[in-house]
């Protein structure tokens, strides 16, 4: 159509192999779970403590950029995207009701039902900041750092986008 179109890029590094540049705390991982689109290539993100149980990876950015993960209850019901850097932009995603939590110094939060993948959402966060790190917490509930011990959540494909939308 004679239309430039801006190239999209995943910025993370092994966006859906937790256990390689992704570091834990207070976490394990377990790869081979049932995922969003019928493959087995979702993880098991589980608390080995009582708070702050995440993934994360370090990455330096700087400008408008969306982060997004495809998340699913199990015995915890709630996964928080989390940035450092630059106020520290985070949302709450309650997986059980499929709804937004709180949010802090974002421009946008979303999360979007999977279609034909039930209890499945791809839950994301659009922020204007310079980061150094990003996180993905199973929680127990929202504006909060708490979860039992062993609790845990589904989660596939994190996507770190410059711009205001993830896309495929």
């Amino acid at each position: 159509t004679g239309l430039i179109e801006k190239g999209r890029e995943n910025l993370v590094l092994q966006s859906n192999q937790f256990d390689t540049t992704w570091a834990n705390s207070a976490s394990t991982e377990t790869s081979g779970e049932s995922g969003y689109d019928g493959s087995s290539d979702a993880w098991l993100l589980t608390a080995t403590s009582t708070s702050n149980a995440y993934v994360h990876q370090s990455l330096s950015f700087n400008s408008v950029q969306t982060l997004s993960v495809y998340a699913k209850a199990n015995t915890a019901d709630f996964v928080e995207l989390v940035t450092i850097g630059g106020g520290n932009p985070r949302s709450w995603f309650n997986l059980a009701s499929g709804s937004v939590g709180t949010s802090y110094n974002c421009i946008d939060t979303k999360i979007e039902a999977v279609s034909g993948a039930t209890g499945w959402y791809r839950c994301s966060i659009t922020l204007n900041a310079s980061i150094t790190n990003y996180r993905i917490y199973v929680l127990d509930g929202d504006d909060s750092t708490a979860v039992t011990n062993g609790n845990s959540i589904y989660i596939q494909d994190a996507q770190l986008e410059q711009g205001l939308a993830a896309t495929d």
